[in-house]
């Protein structure tokens, strides 16, 4: 009896020896370095030289570490993992740095991947994407950086459930900083810096050309800050074939073109963009230069547009709304500035019309303000609130805002994720510091 709890005990402490080993085997951890050896047995440790390398050596559970130095781009990753495995590739600072795309058009490509975390990674000089994620899946890219490449700085097409938090991107030379394209579904883009970008800041673009159902539907894009972004055209945040969206605590500031763009340019009516809550942004002109603060074109419905400050740089009108479904489209509590009042609203082909036409036309903007929102720096892009600026109290409840979303209707998702986000401003601060709301990305402390 004793022999067989003995050989018993062996057999299990063999078989946890194996599992384990099989749990190692599969948590691995390498190092992308220089001098590092593409030869390398991929055990736990190892040491690579080159991306491509490492990367194909990867499997769910396993951590890449970008040591700091320069690599050449051009890698792929092909992988299906697992929420509780996922795959891990981590830039051990922003000198850890994926230069070029070698002989393929992108830096780092993730194709029919799902559950793969990017953090640190940094990439530039890609001739087309820095960072691109195709056909995938639970993706997560946070605290990247990608600059200085020919197109766009992170790029997405047919790619859903995803979230980009904390990155920036900067200097794409021909079009966007983030371009969320093709019917992609549930997606979060928050305090991202996009700066300096030829196109848009942020474009989100459904698509229905290239397949698909054409919309990128339940989105929520927060937090961001959007400079100097469009000298060749676009908007800070530009989204067409866009629906059930919460665009909120947004700072678009000296951009130089559009500011919030909400629009259809090809598709179906269907696939048209609908069902928008674009609430405390912020949106700041140079004089002289830009477009208007926010901008719903002709086939666009049911947007509510409330609590935000657009000042115009002189030249257009702070809020323009083109839309042929204007009963559903709904603007009030907003601090407006930097125009005439008799020009301060666009209305049809950029027809600018009178703040009191657009009232008895639309109904709209009883409770919003013309004024200076006095902003505490707005030279150096603090856009935060100073003492007795005419935004602070001036802002719709939580409760009216829900009541308004009924009232339009179809807002069921919008409505659900308001009740499960945090009512914070932009610096992650509890709304309302004060007695009431304050209109535009933060509230005044």
């Amino acid at each position: 009896m004793k022999i067989f709890y003995r050989s018993l005990s062996v057999l299990l402490l063999t078989a946890a020896c194996i599992a384990l080993g099989a749990s190692a085997a599969r948590a691995r951890t390498f190092y992308l370095a220089p001098g590092g050896d593409d030869s390398a047995e991929p055990v736990h440790g190892a040491v690579f030289a080159s991306l491509s390398t490492a990367v194909n050596h990867m499997w769910g559970g396993d951590t890449l570490i970008i040591r700091n130095g320069f690599y050449p781009g051009g890698a792929h990753v092909r992988r299906g993992c697992t929420a509780d495995k996922p795959l891990v590739i981590k830039g051990e600072s922003r000198y850890a740095i994926i230069v070029g795309s070698g002989g393929e058009r992108d830096g780092l490509t993730l194709n029919d991947c799902s559950n793969v975390i990017l953090d640190g990674v940094n990439v530039t000089r890609a001739a087309r994407g820095g960072i691109v994620i195709s056909h995938s899946k639970f993706i997560t890219v946070r605290n990247c950086v990608s600059y200085s490449n020919g197109t766009w700085g992170i790029f997405t097409d047919h790619a859903s459930d995803w979230i980009m938090e904390n990155n920036e991107c900067y200097g794409s030379q021909k079009e966007h900083g983030i371009y969320h394209s093709n019917s992609g579904d549930n997606f979060i883009l928050r305090n991202n810096y996009l700066h300096h970008n030829s196109g848009n800041g942020i474009h989100i673009n459904g698509d229905p050309e290239y397949g698909g159902d054409g919309v990128e539907s339940f989105g929520i894009i927060e937090g961001n800050l959007c400079y100097a972004n469009g000298a060749t055209g676009g908007a800070g945040i530009n989204m067409t074939h866009v629906q059930d969206v919460i665009v909120r605590n947004n700072v678009l500031w000296n951009n130089l073109a559009g500011g919030i763009t909400f629009y259809q340019d090809t598709g179906t009516f269907e696939q048209g963009s609908k069902r928008a809550l674009i609430m405390h942004n912020t949106v700041l002109y140079e004089p002289g230069r830009g477009r208007t603060g926010v901008n719903i074109m002709p086939t666009s419905e049911k947007v509510l547009i409330v609590n935000n400050i657009f000042v115009s740089g002189g030249e257009r009108g702070a809020i323009e709304v083109n839309s042929d479904h204007l009963s559903s489209v709904v603007s009030d509590n907003n601090v407006i500035w930097g125009i005439d009042k008799s020009e301060i609203i666009e209305h049809i082909a950029e027809r600018r019309i009178s703040f009191d036409s657009w009232r008895q036309l639309s109904g709209n903007d009883g409770a919003t303000r013309i004024a200076d929102p006095r902003f505490f720096d707005p030279e150096f892009g603090n856009l935060r609130l100073s003492k007795g600026s005419p935004a602070i109290g001036a802002a719709m409840s939580m409760d009216e805002i829900k009541s308004r979303l009924r009232r339009i209707g179809g807002f069921d998702w919008v409505l659900k994720n308001l009740d499960e986000l945090p009512d914070v401003d932009r610096d992650g601060k509890k709304r309302p510091a004060g007695k009431g709301r304050d209109a535009g990305a933060y509230e005044y402390r």
